[in-house]
C-alpha cells in the first residue's frame, strides 16, 4: 500500500514538521493531523513554512490552490481553510521526511528543484499541486530511503 507511507507518524518527521510550521502542538497520529487541518494553520505558520522550504508566494499559492492575493490579504493570525491547511501540513511533512532521508534540508531542496528521470523528467516541486503528486513523491522518497534509485 503506497498511500500508507505518506501517513506514517515517525517522531523525527513530526518534530521537523512542527519546526517548519513554528507550532508547538503534539502530533501523535492521523487524528491529530486531521484535527489540526480542521482547526486551520494560520498565515504566520504558513509564512514560516514558506521561508524554511524556500517557496515564494506564487509557488505556495499554486500548491494550496489559493490566489497570491488571497494569501497576501490574510492577517497573520487568520486561519487557512481545512483544505489549504491540509495541503500545508502535507508539504511540511514531505519536507521533514525528505530532510530526514537526505540527511540535510538543503540537499532535499536541491533534489526537489531538479528534473528527475523517475518522475518523467519533471522537477519534484512541479508535482505538489495534487494529492497524487504528493503520493508519488512520498513513494519515491521511500525508494530512495531503501536504496532503490531510478
Amino acid at each position: 500500500m503506497g498511500a500508507a507511507s505518506s501517513l506514517s507518524f515517525e517522531g523525527i518527521e513530526n518534530k521537523g514538521l512542527l519546526r517548519y510550521l513554528d507550532i508547538d502542538i503534539p502530533l501523535h497520529n492521523v487524528y491529530d493531523f486531521i484535527e489540526l487541518s480542521r482547526n486551520g494553520i494560520d498565515k504566520k505558520s504558513l509564512l514560516h513554512l514558506s521561508k524554511t522550504i524556500d517557496f515564494d508566494i506564487n509557488e505556495l499559492a499554486h500548491v494550496l490552490h489559493l490566489s497570491e492575493r488571497t494569501i497576501q490579504r490574510y492577517d497573520l493570525n487568520k486561519k487557512l481553510s481545512t483544505e489549504a491547511s491540509s495541503k500545508a501540513l502535507q508539504l511540511a511533512k514531505l519536507y521533514a521526511k525528505g530532510e530526514n532521508i537526505f540527511g540535510d534540508l538543503d540537499r532535499f531542496k536541491n533534489w526537489m528543484n531538479h528534473p528527475n528521470v523517475a518522475l518523467a523528467t519533471k522537477k519534484p516541486k512541479e508535482l505538489l499541486d495534487t494529492t497524487f503528486g504528493f503520493q508519488l513523491l512520498n513513494e519515491e522518497l521511500v525508494r530512495i530511503a531503501h536504496g532503490i534509485f531510478a
